[in-house]
């Protein structure tokens, strides 16, 4: 068990809840698979159902700390660093296929059996649909938090092929690398102690300097497919939350994704006041609405299907 309170430059700053989340015991644990060595975190006690927290693009398990300890009295739940970031190494090619598959070779290392619920953050969330139709059977359902799906007849704006390739920036301390860290895309931060913490575990040591973990070739490694098809497919229980304020979830990804929850009977609701990076701005009432879907939520869906 490891204890991480001390990593927070602004403890003093912080309200209890997060100090409390942050001293809360937390597994560390790795796996090899394909080729690659995933690190995981994990919170709760094993043989409890499963709840995997998937971070988003260029981001880490790390996101969660002050998220995952709230679920830890009714879950085993396991925040995987995806390849390409946080902790885990990087590959030569990406994709939501790899990513899921990996997610996979962790629940199974953790544990974790079919009784589990995926919730994916952006990137994270096209992660865990692309596992929920993948992997079908294999989880109980997926949670997408403020993660687009256009339609099809408007192709997403992002094309990661077309994303200029640059260097990471290499700063010469500790300090000017974690001041460097900011959100994209850009929007208020009313928790300035929650994006310290997150900026503390972006950052590592290198010959010259500091720099970002993730990989960045990243983008340019990854292939992208088509989200819509997928979720078009998906058979697996869904339930969608954004944020409001969201500048990733567009009135075109709203209608869209709206249009087919109500055909299919998927929860889908937005936070109040809160943008793109949920955890982050409106960590409590993110924790508020998983709480209340996770009551019977989605073995009701279930129900419902086979019905």
């Amino acid at each position: 068990m490891s204890n991480q309170a001390d990593s927070v430059a602004q403890a003093d700053m912080s309200p209890a809840w997060v100090t409390e989340a942050l001293q809360a015991p937390v597994t560390e644990a790795e796996v090899v698979h394909d080729g690659a060595r995933l690190r995981y975190r994990s919170w709760g006690t094993p043989g409890q159902p499963g709840l995997v927290l998937i971070h988003g693009a260029m981001a880490h398990a790390n996101w969660w700390d002050f998220i995952a300890p709230r679920f830890a009295d009714r879950f085993h739940v396991v925040a995987p660093h995806l390849s390409g970031m946080g902790d885990s190494e990087h590959r030569e090619a990406y994709s939501t296929a790899q990513f899921s598959d990996d997610v996979v070779a962790i629940m199974e290392h953790a544990g974790l059996t079919a009784d589990t619920v995926v919730v994916g953050h952006s990137l994270g969330g096209a992660v865990a649909l692309t596992l929920g139709v993948r992997h079908a059977g294999r989880v109980r359902g997926i949670v997408m938090l403020d993660s687009a799906v256009f339609p099809p007849d408007q192709p997403s704006p992002f094309d990661p092929s077309k994303v200029p390739y640059r260097p990471k920036t290499i700063c010469p301390d500790y300090a000017a690398a974690v001041g460097r860290f900011y959100l994209l895309p850009a929007q208020p931060c009313q928790h300035p102690y929650l994006q310290q913490h997150i900026a503390h575990h972006s950052v590592t040591p290198m010959q010259d300097g500091w720099t970002w973990k993730f990989d960045d070739a990243l983008f340019k490694k990854m292939h992208m497919h088509e989200p819509w098809r997928e979720l078009e497919a998906l058979e697996t229980p869904l339930a969608v939350i954004y944020g409001d304020h969201s500048a990733i979830f567009t009135q075109a990804v709203k209608s869209y994704v709206e249009s087919l929850a109500q055909q299919r009977g998927w929860p889908m609701f937005a936070i109040p006041g809160a943008y793109h990076q949920l955890m982050i701005d409106s960590p409590r009432a993110l924790c508020s609405a998983l709480n209340g879907l996770l009551v019977g939520w989605p073995d009701q869906a279930r129900r419902h299907q086979r019905g």
